[in-house]
């Protein structure tokens, strides 16, 4: 599980006034703050999650904390000649995108899905690290927000670029929470 240690609130708020990409929190909806575990320990879930409500006139409050995966699992890094011969689709982290995702269907059930393209690379090196490297894209890949099973510790194939809980009871209280608002993501780097 997470070794990414906790942080405080005005941590994580302060690291990402501090991106390139900041132009404000957003006014509505949440902010999904994702810490990728610099130990990227293959097939496991070892990352963060830190979900904000957006206020129109303060920073945006903390709301809750999961675990999950911002990267791909072994399907991913090993096979992705099965979906994408140029690779396995990796979010470039230290990046904010405004309203990245929204309500929908993700095989078939609630999460929330990619609206607008996420800056990513294409790892195509089969080992065992997801990495940030070569050419990068943005467009809508299906790198969705959604859960894995009830508690799942290895990733296999639930992420071949998607942002997955791996704790089903965390992922139904983060949806309830959800129902109705819109969506920013950020994924830091470990700091």
């Amino acid at each position: 599980m997470s070794n990414v240690r906790s942080y405080k609130d005005k941590e994580l708020l302060d690291r990402v006034k501090s991106l390139p990409s900041f132009k404000g929190f957003p006014k509505e909806g949440a902010l999904d703050i994702w810490v990728r575990s610099s130990e990227d320990a293959f097939n496991l879930f070892d990352d963060k999650v830190y979900t904000f409500e957006c206020h129109e006139d303060k920073d945006p409050t903390f709301k809750m904390v999961c675990t999950g995966t911002s990267n791909a699992g072994q399907f991913g890094l090993k096979h992705f000649e099965k979906y994408n011969s140029k690779g396995c689709a990796v979010l470039k982290s230290d990046v904010l995108v405004y309203k990245s995702h929204k309500q929908g269907l993700h095989k078939g059930k609630m999460a929330y899905v990619q609206a607008k393209g996420f800056p990513y690379y294409r790892d195509n090196d089969r080992d065992n690290s997801a990495e940030e490297i070569g050419k990068e894209y943005s467009d809508i890949i299906g790198a969705n927000c959604h859960r894995a099973g009830a508690k799942s510790t290895v990733i296999n194939d639930w992420s071949t670029a998607c942002l997955v809980r791996n704790v089903e009871i965390e992922f139904i209280k983060w949806l309830k929470f959800m129902i109705g608002r819109n969506l920013s993501v950020v994924i830091l780097k470990e700091f």
